[in-house]
């Protein structure tokens, strides 16, 4: 009965971890060449379509008993073996694209930030190695040790804030480009990513109105700090500008916003407290994930190879991330794309939908009609730009009005 009895609380914070990956560090620049008003609107509708796939997923009895096995095989015992297949391919997408993100733009800050006296694949294998060593610890570590590491997060996201005030200036949050909106929906979709979760949050606590208590009250949360850390972004860097210091540049190199921060700041201070921030927030999310894809290969190896070798599991889980991050290092960006405009547009976007159509009536089937087109849209539109069939560029002549470039 104990794990039927999780507070609501606790539980909050977990989604509120979860979900403070890559994608906060991603959101303001991949957003940037579309304006303030424009990503907060962004945001809030991200937020509020992935808080209902969340409660869809809440809401079933299989997952709050505890007796579904998995998202993939939750989806299948609902709507079919198909559904299972494309739920397994996204969720390879989502793991494998986040453990990138975490490891490039963990090394990216570094090497930015920092003179290392080791080359930038050493630096990306010794961070790989302290982390995915942990994963050994499973997610008993993160339980323990979740409410220090959230204080931690917070304290350090304030002061990141705080010390952003005395170079905000308001008209920057005023020009807006809301055609460039739909490039940035991909890594908005990441930075509301907690829904793996999901499975475990329902089965603690056991309870459908908890479960979805707890889900509000952790993407709350999760959505003022994007809001506050998108506008602090937004209001205290230039658009177009000095290179280096620009939102623009950091948008095309690749990089989290604390770069482009703190060389701006040019204070020590920032710079260490952003890293401790980043690091912070990518390792607890990398450890959260890695520990959840080896669980999830496990199934997958006992299942179809027989075996449950750990080692072919830890080879299989984190080789393949390790690999991309050493060899394609500017990545950063682009795979929290592919993460939010594929894996999490199928697997937490139009899968819960579908289920909602087949399920519900009324006012529900046309919530689930919405969802499925919000959902759709953005994962054709990715399909397409990785494709190289669309490609939006910032609109560089429009920004230099207001930068005098």
């Amino acid at each position: 009965m104990a794990a039927k009895s999780a507070p609501v609380f606790t539980m909050s914070l977990m989604v509120t971890g979860n979900l403070l990956g890559a994608g906060i560090l991603a959101l303001p620049v991949n957003l940037a060449p579309a304006g303030m008003i424009p990503a907060a609107a962004g945001i809030v509708l991200v937020w509020a379509i992935m808080l209902a796939s969340a409660w869809i997923l809440a809401g079933e009895d299989d997952l709050i008993q505890g007796d579904s096995g998995g998202l993939p095989t939750f989806f299948g015992t609902k709507m079919g073996p198909a559904a299972k297949w494309v739920a397994v391919a996204a969720d390879l997408v989502v793991f494998y694209g986040v453990l990138t993100a975490y490891l490039t733009g963990t090394t990216t800050i570094l090497t930015n930030l920092f003179v290392l006296p080791v080359s930038r694949p050493v630096a990306t294998l010794c961070y790989f190695v302290i982390v995915a060593g942990l994963t050994g610890f499973g997610m008993s570590l993160l339980r323990r040790c979740n409410t220090a590491i959230l204080l931690c997060m917070g304290l350090t996201f304030s002061a990141l804030v705080a010390m952003t005030l005395g170079h905000v200036e308001p008209a920057r949050a005023l020009p807006m480009r809301w055609g460039f909106l739909p490039a940035a929906m991909p890594v908005a979709l990441t930075a509301f990513l907690f829904h793996n979760l999901i499975p475990t949050l329902c089965r603690e606590m056991g309870d459908r109105g908890a479960a979805r208590r707890a889900i509000l009250y952790g993407s709350l949360i999760g959505l003022a700090m994007n809001l506050a850390w998108t506008a602090a972004v937004f209001c205290s860097l230039p658009m177009e500008g000095p290179e280096s210091t620009s939102l623009l540049w950091a948008f095309k190199a690749n990089l989290p916003a604390t770069v482009p921060l703190s060389l701006l700041l040019d204070s020590k201070l920032f710079t260490d407290i952003g890293l401790i921030f980043a690091i912070l927030s990518m390792s607890a999310a990398f450890l959260a994930n890695g520990t959840a894809l080896q669980d999830f290969l496990l199934d997958l190896t006992s299942t179809y190879l027989h075996t449950r070798s750990k080692a072919l599991i830890w080879v299989l889980a984190f080789l393949p991330p390790l690999l991309v991050s050493i060899f394609y290092p500017g990545i950063f960006l682009v795979a929290m794309n592919v993460v939010g405009g594929v894996g999490i547009c199928l697997l937490f976007g139009v899968l819960p939908s579908v289920l909602l159509l087949r399920q519900g009536r009324g006012a529900k089937r046309v919530l689930a009609l919405a969802l499925l087109g919000l959902f759709g849209a953005v994962l054709v539109f990715e399909v397409c730009q990785q494709l190289g069939l669309t490609h939006i560029n910032p609109d560089l002549k429009y920004w230099s009005q207001y930068t005098g470039v």
